[in-house]
């Protein structure tokens, strides 16, 4: 780093900001629905391996995507002043109408954990909760539906597993039917028996049993045609695809 060199930063309004220097930009790409990537060189890691911090930014108003992209070309170009605040979340300014937020920052010098979360109610998952892993954690139950396909796209991915035992209702895991139809695919292993449940067809839902067993989880991936599920459970029966 050199005198005179300009940075960006990035304020988030919980309390967690980022900033790096303009000569570290490396691009930026339009991401999931609404959002826009913005990478840059690591601080604490080179890109040898192909890692760089990421910074995601919401475009207010869908269909802008590709103008918020050429504005974010513009951003970088610097700012003779020596700092540029692209956004900040606390006072609602941003360097562009095109942009509403900041979504996350991702570092690639960060803890290798992945994202846990407890889910008490039913929820309609988004592009942006790909990684974690989810407790369903409620005595009645709920639904969980998955992303629109054509917004998670090809690699999202998402571990869920039975926190609490239901005693009544039970958990549901579904596609966004107003999206797609019969777009998850998926075979079971149930360690009380040596059968397995699968359906290469494609279906709409996966039901936990009224009384699951804790600790029975599903794993789904997107390949940005299908969703792909590996479902463990302890009984017969824990899990029916319908």
């Amino acid at each position: 780093m050199t005198n005179g060199e300009n940075f960006v930063v990035f304020h988030n309004d919980s309390d967690s900001s980022y900033m790096n220097t303009i000569s570290n930009f490396r691009g930026a790409e339009i991401g999931a629905a609404q959002e826009i990537d913005i990478y840059f060189a690591s601080a604490l890691s080179t890109s040898s391996n192909g890692s760089y911090d990421r910074v995601r930014i919401h475009v207010a108003t869908a269909g802008n995507e590709e103008k918020a992209l050429e504005a974010v070309a513009g951003a970088m170009q610097g700012n003779r002043s020596g700092l540029t605040v692209v956004a900040d979340d606390k006072n609602s300014v941003y360097f562009n109408d095109f942009f509403d937020a900041v979504t996350s920052f991702t570092t690639a010098s960060q803890s290798n954990k992945r994202i846990y979360e407890d889910v008490q109610a039913a929820t309609a998952l988004a592009a942006s909760d790909s990684g974690k892993i989810l407790g369903l954690d409620l005595l009645a139950g709920f639904t969980v539906t998955l992303p629109a396909i054509a917004d998670a796209g090809a690699g999202w991915y998402i571990d869920m597993v039975v926190k609490t035992v239901t005693t009544s209702n039970q958990y549901i895991i579904t596609e966004k039917t107003a999206s797609d139809t019969n777009k998850i695919c998926a075979i079971g292993l149930e360690a009380a028996t040596t059968g397995a449940q699968i359906s290469n067809a494609g279906f709409t839902t996966m039901t936990f049993d009224a009384t699951p067993t804790k600790g029975d989880k599903v794993s789904i991936y997107c390949d940005g045609t299908f969703y792909y599920a590996t479902v463990i459970t302890a009984a017969d029966g824990d899990m029916v695809f319908a």
